[in-house]
């Protein structure tokens, strides 16, 4: 069970997957005189308050390795005693801790709602569903039974495979300044009973969900009057007796009592969207086009070594004297051969490029890094955001 961390005399009471009575549609109607009937709404939610804490240390350590979705999208593994430890997912990367230590072994960035196979020292030990956090409960109405000191609760809460769906508790209770209070714990349902409440106290009821990865945003409601008040149950203190009667035959009648005050308008809670959001497949997203800017991109020159003619070569020339027609001596060579001449020459210009008489240039349009806040998803930019209590009428 859930430890209460108040200084009052806590009690437990049985949960009830039922709600006993049919609810009255509407919020608290205030000032009716005559006994509450079964089913009556005596309280419902005005303001969500803040998520309780975490209970995932409520599982007892056990000596033989256990993993568990301890933290949004996290899973840790105890009792490894030092050996590695192994987590893996169909289309995901294998994921590893060779040398643990003495220290549990934890994975965090995983994808919700998937299943991992956790093996350790080699030896697969189970899998485990990595788990977000549970959603906000909303909407809460209490109503009264025909049980004493008893009353029925039932709430709103979307349950994904993501956070654990049926497997989500909830984590019911009343607390009173002047009572002990009284707490249940539900599984799998969204209604509940509290048992052995006292007639003479008013109530502030919470339902908190709840996973082994954390807590969602709870729903309260509070009452305005006393079960005893509701019901006509006699008050627990000890009376004055009543002065004698003094009969007078002039008595002034006893003026019949106030109408009670016609019922004020009732709302009801519900969790939105923010301006500017769409909700898509259960997220509130809003998103943007991708935006470019112009670079300068340069590339070096690149040659090739080509033939540009022929030279003479007379190193096996043989060469001698001869006569010309006027019998004047002239030089003669005879044999050698030609052989090729090679340069170096610049490529021609890439397509696309411009020779700037250094180096070939273009200009490229390259994408804006992402705005603060928003996500690449491959598309475009992505931003995210939580959903935000809004109160409408009923």
């Amino acid at each position: 069970m859930h430890a209460n961390t108040t200084t009052r005399r806590t009690r437990t009471t049985r949960a009830a997957a039922g709600i006993v009575g049919a609810l009255a549609a509407g919020a608290l109607l205030l000032g009716i005189a005559s006994p509450a009937s079964a089913g009556e709404v005596i309280a419902a939610e005005t303001v969500a308050v803040a998520p309780a804490a975490s209970t995932s240390s409520r599982t007892a350590a056990l000596d033989v390795p256990t993993a568990m979705a301890s933290r949004p999208r996290t899973i840790t593994v105890t009792n490894h005693k030092g050996k590695s430890v192994v987590l893996f997912a169909k289309g995901e990367q294998i994921r590893r801790n060779l040398a643990p230590g003495s220290r549990p072994a934890t994975f965090t960035g995983l994808t919700a709602g998937r299943v991992y196979t956790v093996s350790v020292g080699g030896q697969p030990i189970g899998t485990v569903v990595a788990l977000d956090a549970p959603g906000a409960a909303s909407g809460l109405r209490v109503s009264t039974t025909d049980t004493p000191g008893t009353v029925a609760l039932e709430w709103s809460h979307k349950a994904t495979r993501t956070t654990g769906g049926s497997d989500i508790e909830y984590v019911v209770t009343a607390a009173s300044p002047t009572a002990a209070d009284v707490t249940a714990v539900v599984k799998g349902v969204r209604t509940a009973e509290l048992s052995g409440l006292d007639p003479q106290a008013l109530y502030s009821f919470t339902v908190t969900p709840r996973n082994t990865a954390g807590a969602g945003k709870s729903t309260k409601a509070s009452m305005t009057r006393t079960l005893a008040q509701l019901n006509g149950t006699p008050s627990k203190t000890v009376e004055t007796p009543a002065a004698p009667e003094v009969k007078r035959s002039d008595a002034t009648p006893v003026p019949a009592p106030a109408p009670a005050p016609a019922p004020g308008p009732t709302t009801r809670t519900i969790w939105v969207c923010p301006d500017g959001y769409g909700e898509v497949a259960g997220q509130c997203q809003t998103t943007l086009a991708y935006t470019f800017h112009s670079e300068t991109e340069t590339r070096a020159y690149t040659y090739s070594t080509v033939q540009t003619g022929t030279r003479r070569n007379t190193t096996n020339q043989t060469c001698g004297y001869t006569v010309d027609g006027q019998g004047n001596p002239v030089v003669e060579c005879w044999g050698g051969y030609d052989e090729p001449v090679y340069s170096t020459v610049k490529n021609g210009t890439p397509d696309g490029y411009t020779d700037n008489g250094s180096a070939w240039v273009r200009t490229v349009q390259v994408k804006d890094a992402a705005p603060t806040g928003y996500a690449d998803d491959g598309t475009q930019w992505v931003k995210t955001a939580a959903k935000v209590e809004r109160t409408v009428p009923a």
